[in-house]
């Protein structure tokens, strides 16, 4: 049985032994995924007021005052007896132009308003088509470039740390998947990724029990790119039978870089931790495969 301490050790001792081409290598699988999540912050500005006032100014500031006061005033004076008067008068007109004419013209215009088209229920079912149409294709697109692409280049990646573990490994390594039985590669991952996926609906958690259970694919594929994908996954299951709560436990271990990496916005993931992780992992795969062979 593989302990936790001696995993983790030797994944760390092959990182250091190739620290920079192990982070090299997670950058580019990074960057061809679509970037290496380089965090941005944006602080709003803060603006800070102070106001000072000398005798001067409070001196002018009372004078306005007075000022607007002998305003009002002047303004009150309008309104007297004739203003009055003559507001009552320009009232009286406002209200004749409502007559029985202007409220047939008033209802005429009603009818002509509500009678005027809306928006046609055809556009908007159309626009709601055309927009699922984009979405569905921009999954498709990113559901064949992750097959087609990325899960090679990820294959590569762990191929790159298993091998990492007895010499410095190559950056070549990353391209294997491209060189190997392509197709055979691409069919196996898409199938291990779909199953996950299909048992990710049954209320998550049994996605991530099957998400343990594929989690030596990449790293069977990456000794024999030919076998046939039932096989892999089979053999995955087998090796992982038994080490899915250790391995579970595993991960829990690197909780406290994982929070000393979000403190730093990603920089120290980058630099440390993700590249510690996956030679970890490839540790991992050797010890349970040196003891499931024995």
């Amino acid at each position: 049985m593989w302990n936790r301490k001696e995993v983790k050790a030797k994944g760390l001792k092959a990182f250091k032994a190739n620290s920079w081409k192990c982070i090299a290598a997670l950058i580019l699988v990074g960057a061809i995924a679509g970037g290496t999540g380089a965090y941005r912050g944006y602080n709003a500005p803060t603006i800070n007021r102070n106001y000072a006032y000398t005798s001067n100014e409070v001196g002018e500031f009372s004078r306005d005052i007075a000022s607007l006061e002998e305003d009002f005033e002047d303004m009150t004076d309008v309104i007297d007896n004739e203003g009055i008067t003559s507001l009552e008068e320009d009232f009286e007109d406002m209200t004749d132009v409502i007559d029985n004419e202007g409220i047939t013209t008033l209802e005429v215009d009603l009818e002509d308003m509500t009678n005027e088209p809306d928006v046609p229920v055809a556009f908007i079912i159309g626009i709601g088509v055309f927009l699922s149409i984009v979405i569905a294709l921009a999954v498709a697109i990113g559901i064949v470039f992750e097959a087609l692409v990325l899960n090679p280049v990820k294959l590569g990646s762990s191929r790159f740390f298993r091998r990492n573990l007895e010499e410095p490994a190559s950056l070549d390594n990353l391209m294997f998947a491209f060189r190997n039985h392509y197709k055979n590669v691409t069919k196996t991952m898409f199938m291990r990724d779909l199953y996950i996926f299909l048992w990710s609906l049954l209320f998550v958690i049994p996605g991530i029990i099957k998400a343990y259970e594929y989690r030596m694919v990449e790293y069977i594929l990456s000794e024999n790119p030919e076998m046939n994908y039932n096989d892999a996954l089979a053999l995955s299951s087998k090796m992982m039978k038994g080490n899915k709560w250790n391995t579970f436990v595993l991960d829990l271990s690197f909780i406290g870089w994982d929070i000393l990496s979000s403190m730093t916005f990603g920089i120290l993931g980058i630099f440390y931790v993700e590249p510690y992780k996956k030679s970890t992992d490839a540790a991992l795969y050797e010890a349970i495969k040196y003891g499931t062979a024995a």
